[in-house]
């Protein structure tokens, strides 16, 4: 398997080795959690001996908006969507990549002090790469409900990736491992459901796809949306709706989407079969259909990729 730590990397606006990207103990984006990040794929076509980032500008788009949010003065006015390719496709090159890899860009508050804030302090960009196959099974996985509930908007923003958030993931998500089932699925203050630990969340119902529509306090992820762009070119009807949870209880197909889930179909939710317990026919023609499409091998989606 690569080794990400032999690689470079892009830290405070140059290349360097993965070893010489350092920050202090009393960085504050270390500290508490200050930072905003994406995480990305790049797939490797074997057939056309080619490399492709899936939805960069679509990535990019994103964390700008959650750099505004979080008033990263420096990347807003340093890191153009050009620019951003240009590290994006100079980081892949220089390394030689000729596998899948994930992408993971982080923009964090740089200065060493103790007050936790989000104006009167300076942010850097950094990316490295990482081999990761299945980060969670993709043949179906079993779920539990997590006693943690989603944090809220009014609290920590899910729309934008930040960092300090995702130790309301760590929680549900170990919770999920050490009672035995791969993964956990929140639920928000209302008792709806919202996510999964890291990925977006899709039912199936008497043949309509439905997920939780944007403002129940989800990612506005990158792989949902494309899920809903597949199933309506598909002719499959799409509802974006507030969920019960009985409803995973009640419905004939789940599964979970994002960069690092891709397409990951649900057998069980809290040891109740989903439909009679095998990967459904929508969640495994999304899936063939979203594989296709990431390694540029389906016309209809290759404005989608980037080839390297």
């Amino acid at each position: 398997m690569l080794d990400h730590q032999a690689l470079k990397v892009f830290f405070r606006g140059e290349f360097v080795p993965f070893g010489d990207a350092n920050i202090s103990i009393a960085n504050t984006g270390f500290l508490y959690g200050l930072g905003v990040f994406t995480g990305m794929r790049a797939h490797f076509n074997e057939q056309a001996d080619s490399l492709f980032i899936f939805r960069p500008e679509d990535h990019y788009r994103r964390l700008h908006r959650a750099c505004s949010l979080l008033r990263y003065e420096n990347f807003l006015s340093t890191y153009s969507k050009d620019r951003f390719m240009e590290i994006l496709l100079d980081l892949l090159r220089m390394n030689e990549i000729k596998q899948d890899i994930y992408i993971r860009v982080t923009n964090f508050t740089d200065e060493n002090r103790i007050t936790p804030k989000l104006v009167g302090y300076g942010d850097s960009l950094c990316a490295f790469l990482y081999p990761l196959g299945d980060y969670i099974p993709t043949n179906g996985i079993r779920c539990k409900v997590a006693s943690w509930t989603r944090v809220e908007d009014n609290a920590m923003p899910a729309r934008a990736k930040i960092c300090g958030t995702y130790v309301n993931t760590a929680f549900a998500k170990t919770e999920a491992l050490r009672l035995g089932y791969d993964e956990a699925i929140f639920l928000n203050s209302d008792g709806h459901v919202v996510e999964g630990s890291a990925e977006n969340i899709f039912i199936v119902r008497s043949g309509k796809l439905i997920t939780p529509c944007v403002s129940q306090n989800i990612l506005e992820g990158i792989t949902r949306d494309s899920i809903l762009q597949i199933a309506a070119n598909e002719g499959i009807e799409c509802e974006e709706r507030a969920i019960a949870r009985t409803e995973l209880y009640y419905a004939d197909e789940i599964f979970l989407s994002g960069t690092g889930a891709k397409v990951s179909p649900v057998i069980s939710v809290d040891d109740y079969k989903v439909g009679d317990g095998s990967v459904g026919p929508i969640s495994k023609s999304i899936q063939s259909i979203y594989a296709r499409a990431v390694r540029g091998e389906d016309e209809r989606y290759m404005n989608w990729v980037v080839k390297v």
